[in-house]
């Protein structure tokens, strides 16, 4: 939509707008983790926009769970005291998973087992499958 579009927001305001477009994983993706993305996709976005704009710097944005894969590539980034992302903000992201909110009713102790021995048999977590834990989220997908 082009009226709802931050993109377009963002373009109209002077930013250069780079997007990282995450792909569902399949078995090929099987031994992928958190820390293969964060170096395989933010830390080499970072390296590509530098070199496509000469700008060291960048304000970054993350939505959902790239949001949560921002805020722990932050917190590597501090480590090995790398600044290259100037600000951030997060968009319908968890960070904090202790008060998990609304979240709480898919994660408890039966349903996190069953889910982990389905993601140790193929490796991954089916795009199907979290995109039904998200519809379960929705109000009206509760009635």
């Amino acid at each position: 939509n082009k009226e709802k579009s931050f993109v377009r927001w963002a373009v109209e305001q002077g930013f250069t707008v780079f997007i990282i477009s995450w792909v569902n994983p399949d078995e090929s993706k099987a031994e992928k983790g958190f820390e293969a993305y964060m170096h395989e996709g933010i830390l080499t976005a970072l390296d590509v926009i530098e070199k496509a704009t000469g700008e060291r710097k960048v304000a970054a944005a993350g939505y959902c769970v790239g949001g949560t894969l921002l805020a722990l590539t932050l917190a590597y980034m501090a480590t090995k005291g790398d600044d290259r992302i100037e600000s951030v903000t997060f968009f319908a992201t968890q960070v904090d998973f202790s008060e998990a909110g609304d979240l709480q009713i898919l994660i408890d102790d039966e349903r996190m087992a069953a889910l982990d021995e389905a993601m140790a048999k193929t490796g991954y977590l089916e795009g199907v499958k979290m995109a039904n834990a998200f519809n379960m989220l929705r109000p009206n997908e509760l009635i």
